[in-house]
C-alpha cells in the first residue's frame, strides 16, 4: 500500500511539474510566481514522499503470517530478524495391561492424560548471513531442557554450517520434527538415531540432492570431569529422483558411528510400542560396548495427496569385551497416508523431508478442515542369540486420523495393536510363563504449533 502511495505522488510531481511549465505566456502570475510556486509544491511533494517512505519502512518491521500467532521482528536494515516459537501437545492413552521388557514386570491397564511436549523458543537472522535457534522443553512436571542452541552459517549459495548443540541428521522421520508427524509417536527405528549433541554439521544441497555431514560431542557437562563423553559422526544422503511436482520418489541413506569413553561404554536398545504412556515391551538389557555403527535406509513415493514411505535401520555394536561377539539389532517400519480433502504434504528437498498438509478449508475461514487417513507397520528385532542377547521382537499395527483445524492446530486419533515375541519366558499376572503377547493402546492428540 504505501509503495502505491508512493508512485501516485510522483505521478502527481510530473502532473503538476507539466502543468506549471506548459502554462501560457498569458498567465497573471509572473515568472517569478511561478517559479516560487513551483518550488513551493516540490518542497510539499518531496516532504509527502519522505513521509511515505517512512510509514512504508514502519510497516516493515513487524510481520505476521497466516501460520503464526507470533510476529516477526525485522530491523530497521532488514538484515536481522526474530521470530518466537512454540509446540504444546497433550495426549489422552488407554493401554491394556503389558509385559514390559525395559522393567522385567508387568505393567496393569491404565488411562492417562498427560503433556507430552511443552516447547518454546526462538529463531531468526543476524547480519544477513547468521541463522539461530534457541529452544526449551518443559516435561510437564518441573525440569528444563534445552533442544536446541545453536547458529547457521548460511552466507554460501549450495551449503551451511550449523555450529552448536542440535539435532543429527539420521533417516527421515527421526530427523524432521515432532510437529510433523503422521503418528502419534516415531517408529522404532527412532531408537537408532543420535541424541542431540554439542559440536558442527555441514550440509550441501545441489540440484536435487543433499549430503550432510557432522561431527559431535554427547559430554556430562554437569560432571567435573569432561573425558565422560561419547564422540559421533554421522552422514546423510537424500534426492528426489523424481519430483514433477504430481510424483515425488525420495531416497536416503544414513550412516553414525559412535565411539565411547571407557566411562560410558554402557548400552543399550529397547522400544516402546508406539506410544510414549507405557513402558519399552523389547529391551536388550545393558551390555558394555566399545563403538556402536548405525546405518538406515529410506524411501518414500509421494502421488498427489497419497504419500508412501518405508525405512530400515540397523546396529552394530563391538562390545568391549574382545571374546564376545559383535551384537546385532534392526527395525523397519512401511506406512501410508491418504488425505481425503485433497491436500498433500510439502516436501523439503534443501533438508530431504517433509512438513504435514496445511488445510485448504480450515475451520476460522468457514470450512471443515483437512482430514488424513494413516496405516503403518512397525517392526523391531532385538534378539541376538549368538551374542547373548534376548531383547524380543515388537510388531505394532498403528490406524491414525488426523484432523487439522488450522495451519497450526491439529487433533490426532490412533489405534495400536502391539504384538511381541520372546525367547525367554516371562511369567504374567496369573503365573503362567509366556514367550508372547498382544495388546491394544488407544490414544488422541491435541497439538498446537508455530
Amino acid at each position: 500500500m504505501a509503495k502505491a502511495n508512493v508512485s501516485r505522488i510522483s505521478i502527481v510531481a510530473l502532473a503538476v511539474s507539466a502543468s506549471l511549465l506548459c502554462f501560457s505566456a498569458n498567465a497573471v502570475a509572473s515568472e517569478k510566481e511561478r517559479i516560487n510556486e513551483l518550488e513551493q509544491r516540490l518542497d510539499m511533494l518531496e516532504v509527502e514522499l519522505i513521509e511515505a517512505k517512512d510509514a512504508a519502512s514502519q510497516v516493515d518491521r513487524v510481520k505476521f503470517s497466516k501460520s503464526s500467532p507470533s510476529p516477526e521482528l525485522i530491523s530497521k536494515d532488514g538484515r536481522s530478524t526474530l521470530e518466537f516459537k512454540a509446540r504444546i501437545q497433550t495426549d489422552y492413552v488407554s493401554a491394556d495391561e503389558l509385559y514390559t521388557g525395559s522393567k522385567r514386570e508387568y505393567e496393569d491397564s491404565f488411562n492417562e492424560a498427560s503433556i507430552r511436549r511443552i516447547r518454546f523458543g526462538l529463531e531468526g537472522y543476524f547480519s544477513n548471513v547468521w541463522e539461530y535457534e534457541l529452544e526449551f522443553d518443559f516435561d510437564g512436571v518441573a525440569e528444563v531442557e534445552v533442544k536446541d542452541a545453536n547458529i547457521a552459517y548460511k552466507g554460501w549459495d549450495n551449503s551451511q554450517l550449523t555450529l552448536g548443540f542440535q539435532k543429527y541428521a539420521f533417516g527421515l522421520e527421526a530427523t524432521g520434527s515432532s510437529a510433523h508427524l503422521a503418528f502419534l509417536e516415531r517408529a522404532a527405528t527412532d531408537t537408532f538415531a543420535p541424541d542431540r549433541a554439542l559440536g558442527a554439521q555441514w550440509r550441501y544441497v545441489g540440484n536435487n540432492y543433499n549430503v550432510t555431514l557432522g561431527y559431535g560431542v554427547n559430554a556430562g557437562f554437569d560432571d567435573d570431569d569432561l573425558n565422560f563423553k561419547q564422540d559421533i559422526v554421522n552422514a546423510r544422503f537424500t534426492t528426489a529422483l523424481i519430483d514433477s511436482g504430481e510424483h515425488l520418489l525420495h531416497l536416503g541413506a544414513s550412516a553414525l558411528f559412535v565411539y565411547n569413553n571407557e566411562a560410558v561404554e554402557e548400552t543399550r536398545y529397547r522400544a516402546r510400542p508406539n506410544t510414549k504412556a507405557s513402558g519399552r515391551t523389547i529391551d536388550t538389557g545393558k551390555f558394555d560396548a566399545e563403538s556402536l555403527q548405525h546405518y538406515g535406509a529410506e524411501i518414500a513415493y509421494q502421488y498427489s495427496n497419497v504419500l508412501l514411505q518405508a525405512e530400515y535401520a540397523t546396529a552394530l555394536a563391538d562390545q568391549a569385551d574382545d571374546s564376545e561377539p559383535e551384537v546385532t539389532v534392526d527395525a523397519y517400519y512401511l506406512q501410508a497416508i491418504y488425505t481425503l480433502t485433497g491436500e498433500a504434504w510439502k516436501y523439503k528437498g534443501k533438508s530431504g523431508k517433509f512438513k504435514t498438509v496445511k488445510p485448504d478449508n480450515a475451520i476460522s475461514a468457514g470450512g471443515y478442515g483437512a482430514w488424513e487417513l494413516a496405516v503403518r507397520v512397525d517392526q523391531a528385532n532385538f534378539d541376538d542369540v549368538e551374542a547373548g542377547i534376548y531383547g524380543g521382537k515388537k510388531t505394532d499395527y498403528v490406524l491414525g486420523v488426523n484432523w487439522y483445524l488450522e495451519n497450526n492446530l491439529k487433533a490426532q486419533f490412533n489405534y495400536v495393536h502391539t504384538t511381541a515375541d520372546y525367547k525367554k519366558p516371562y511369567e504374567d499376572i496369573n503365573g503362567d510363563m509366556m514367550y508372547d503377547q498382544d495388546a491394544n493402546i488407544f490414544q488422541a492428540r491435541l497439538q498446537f504449533a508455530f
